[in-house]
């Protein structure tokens, strides 16, 4: 039977700590500059100009006398010079949120890549934590979890630590949880939940299973095999279609699968990460 508990210990240090640390700080800086565009997207008013234009075809006929002489046709000028003002100011700060935002998704980028670079030039492997890691990559998002009122629950069985390529790993965790936030962030409107299990691989001796559960937008299953084995995929319009190949392939190396199960379009979906575990001494 399933056991839920919540790990008391602190963890030990990983290999990929410091990265964890700078990705942390820069996933705090791109949730403040989402926060700032949603923000600024919010106040850009456009409903405004439909409104005068209205008001303006209304009076087609006779603009001219409108415009000079009706006491809410005169104000209408200098209401448009006050509007397109800000939009050029929200104009100005929408520009620059996103270059910070681009900024740090290539900052990101590098540290992913110097994390996959770790592994090809050593194959370092360290302690893994599986239940630690999964808690770790959460942190991560928890501000945006938060915000979209998404529950977090943590079924956790007791599994035994591992020697992993962590650098390796931790991409994947947090490209499969990415993808879960975004198909619940793309079906508003409801109450959403995060189930994360960790727990020995049921049909395998030697591995331990991954899995995040979402209730999300869902993918159709005639293109879930689309997601993990094509570079690229094209969703069908208004289709929800994330691309997992390059974890899949990540997963691969590290002598595991990465799967995706949805029963269809507003089903949510079904991550799973089956990894081999090298025990560690003593916890055989």
């Amino acid at each position: 039977m399933m056991t839920e508990f919540q790990t008391m210990e602190s963890p030990r240090p990983v290999a990929g700590e410091s990265i964890f640390h700078k990705m942390r700080n820069i996933l705090n800086s791109i949730h403040v500059s989402t926060g700032v565009l949603h923000q600024q997207l919010r106040e850009f008013h456009l409903e405004d100009f439909g409104r005068v234009a209205d008001m303006l075809d209304a009076h087609s006929s006779n603009l001219g006398w409108y415009l000079s002489q009706d006491p809410k046709g005169k104000k209408i000028p200098n209401f448009l010079g006050r509007l397109s003002q800000s939009l050029l100011e929200k104009h100005l700060l929408t520009v620059n949120e996103l270059n910070a935002l681009q900024a740090n998704v290539e900052q990101l980028e590098c540290l992913l890549t110097a994390g996959q670079g770790s592994k090809k030039a050593g194959g370092l492997k360290d302690t893994a934590k599986f239940s630690v890691l999964m808690d770790e990559v959460i942190d991560l998002h928890q501000e945006e979890l938060d915000r979209l009122g998404v529950q977090v629950v943590r079924r956790y069985q007791a599994v035994p630590d591992g020697i992993m390529e962590v650098n390796a790993l931790l991409p994947i965790l947090l490209n499969i949880v990415r993808t879960a936030i975004n198909a619940m962030r793309d079906l508003p409107g409801r109450s959403h939940c995060l189930t994360l299990h960790v727990l020995p691989c049921p049909d395998r001796e030697q591995f331990v299973r991954m899995q995040v559960e979402d209730t999300g937008v869902g993918i159709p299953v005639d293109m879930l095999t689309q997601v993990v084995s094509l570079p690229s995929s094209q969703p069908r319009p208004g289709t929800f279609l994330p691309n997992l190949y390059a974890s899949n392939m990540a997963a691969k190396e590290l002598g595991g699968a990465l799967r995706i199960w949805s029963d269809g379009a507003q089903q949510g979906t079904t991550l799973t990460l089956d990894l081999p575990v090298i025990h560690m001494e003593g916890n055989q």
